[in-house]
């Protein structure tokens, strides 16, 4: 029996972008699995649901010099302590850095790299370069790169990162897919749950609404959306649009405090702040449309969580939110650009196109990213390096 170690930053992405594949590939292949992330709330419970080992190892997503190298010495000291086979190594800031230097102390097991992003989309300067070389260091010392989307995997080989042989793609993208057949899906909401939401936020029954999950900041297009929300209500003062925001402002790449204030004062802008991912499903069945006008993504879950819900997707077109939907039929393109934002916002007040491409979403989520076809193709990966 293989053991495998997966590190990642956070037990709630532990829980979002690993799941259930810890019990499959436990059950379904000849391996013992095990996790290494920051404690959470939830950590211990998700480790006994999974059936799996697993260590609280601070992993802080800042420049913190004294914790990381103490991190790299616990993962280290745990991987020749249980014999470790496979380390995957999840690429978010700085996990998967620690996780090489911690494997090469460790014995220099065998690695796989999960390049979740490409986070120097966005950078400029040194700061780029150096994110670059970290990552083709990390690169170096792995035996495959699942990329979790296309444009994904072809930017980083334009930047030198990797090449394609070493690359490889869960079908079309993602890393665990979603629950499309038992948690998001919309007849497993009932009526009165969705009633008592809409009273909650006092969303009416001709309200029009505008949704957005995800970490309210500059790279998410949060600013750019504001601006589109504001050009609705003054093109169309004669429907009552609401904008309804999950999710909470972050220090790093934040918004301008006065756009922060200006969407906080305004009544028509709805903040439910961070829902627990155990309810998520049921706010998506809240908005008429979810909007995703991200500079970079890897690829954006909420668009895959919003499609199986049956609602529409507007998104841009940056690297990850590009391979999310098949334009014209599960949501449509959009600039990053208020008026473009705001146009195609606007497609959806027609109620058949609504329907007709929120139906079409589901279809295609159930079809290509249901959890359970792509953990399929992650097993395949640990099959193939064993």
């Amino acid at each position: 029996m293989k053991k495998v170690l997966e590190i990642i930053t956070l037990s709630s992405s532990a829980e979002a972008f690993i799941g259930d594949q810890f019990s499959f590939f436990q059950e379904k292949g000849d391996y013992e699995m095990h996790l290494i992330c920051s404690a959470g709330d939830n950590l211990e419970l998700f480790a006994q649901k999974q059936g799996i080992k697993y260590k609280a190892v601070e992993i802080s997503r800042q420049l913190a010099p004294l914790k990381d190298l103490k991190a790299v010495f616990q993962i280290a000291n745990y991987i020749r302590k249980n014999k470790i086979d496979i380390i995957v190594a999840h690429y978010f800031p700085k996990a998967s850095l620690i996780a090489t230097c911690a494997n090469l102390l460790g014995g220099r097991k065998t690695k796989v790299m999960v390049a979740h992003g490409v986070l120097h989309d966005t950078m400029r300067g040194l700061s780029r370069k150096l994110v670059i070389w970290e990552q083709r260091f990390d690169v170096a010392f792995a035996k495959k790169v699942v990329c979790v989307s296309p444009s994904v995997a072809r930017r980083r080989r334009e930047d030198g990162i990797e090449k394609a042989e070493k690359q490889i793609i869960l079908g079309r993208g993602s890393c665990n897919g979603v629950d499309a057949i038992e948690k998001f899906n919309p007849k497993r909401v009932s009526e009165g749950e969705l009633q008592d939401l809409k009273k909650l936020y006092s969303i009416g029954e001709g309200d029009f609404v505008v949704g957005f999950s995800g970490r309210l900041v500059h790279d998410k297009g949060v600013v750019e959306l504001s601006q589109a929300f504001t050009l609705l209500k003054e093109c169309y003062p004669e429907k009552s649009i609401k904008l309804f925001i999950i999710g909470e402002p972050e220090q790093r790449d934040a918004i301008p405090h006065e756009v922060y204030e200006s969407l906080m004062d305004n009544p028509h802008v709805i903040f439910t702040g961070k829902i627990p991912y155990s309810d998520i499903q049921k706010y998506y069945l809240l908005m008429d449309v979810l909007v995703l006008p991200s500079y970079r993504e890897g690829f954006p879950t909420v668009v895959l969580e919003a499609g199986a819900m049956g609602i529409p997707v507007v998104v841009s077109k940056s690297t990850g939110c590009i391979d999310s939907i098949k334009e014209n039929v599960t949501g449509v393109y959009t600039e990053i650009a208020p008026k473009s934002i705001a146009n195609n916002i606007a497609l959806f007040f027609d109620k058949e196109y609504k329907r007709k491409i929120g139906e079409q979403a589901r279809l295609y989520v159930v079809k290509y990213y249901d959890q359970r076809i792509i953990r399929e193709y992650m097993l395949k990966v640990l099959d193939s390096i064993s």
